[in-house]
């Protein structure tokens, strides 16, 4: 019933895209190039019965160590509880020289147009953060120059101060 879900959200997907034809292949994935510029991977994962989405935001990693843990960083922050990933996350594989922004969609209870109405959001967030990972590893990420000490009202709270005790 999942694996049959997830079929019909690509084929809603492919619809909106004017593909007809757009289906899982062997290994139950499909993958779409981007505007020539990227590749946007779709895979059904049986045991999990979720629809994985996911792409590259950059061909291989900084060299410069201050370079690296600056992206690092940023992603990290953009990643938090998925506020800046449309609700998904970031992966890094190191040895691959590898970044992966990723989301989920659960096929045992997503309506068939899910995936087409998602979409459109996760391509968005996917060539923000493109521009992001290429600014940054290229040193034109201007956070990093323009950091500043946060304010009082910003910082994290010490136990016992701003908390109610119960």
């Amino acid at each position: 019933m999942s694996l049959d879900n997830a079929k019909e959200n690509l084929k809603e997907f492919g619809k909106e895209l004017g593909l007809e034809d757009l289906a899982f292949d062997e290994n139950n994935t499909c993958i779409l190039g981007i505007d020539d510029q990227y590749s946007l991977h779709i895979t059904y994962e049986p045991n999990s019965r979720r629809l994985y989405i996911y792409s590259p935001l950059l061909d291989g990693l900084p060299k410069d160590d201050k370079v690296r843990l600056r992206l690092y960083e940023k992603l990290l922050e953009g990643s938090l509880l998925g506020g800046q990933m449309a609700g998904g996350g970031v992966g890094v594989a190191v040895a691959e020289e590898l970044i992966l922004i990723h989301a989920t969609i659960d096929m045992e209870h997503a309506i068939p147009s899910a995936l087409r109405s998602y979409a459109p959001v996760f391509v968005e967030n996917v060539e923000k953060w493109r521009k992001n990972c290429q600014e940054i590893s290229e040193g034109r990420d201007e956070g990093a120059a323009k950091a500043t000490p946060a304010s009082p009202s910003q910082q994290p709270a010490r136990p016992g101060q701003g908390f109610i005790k119960i």
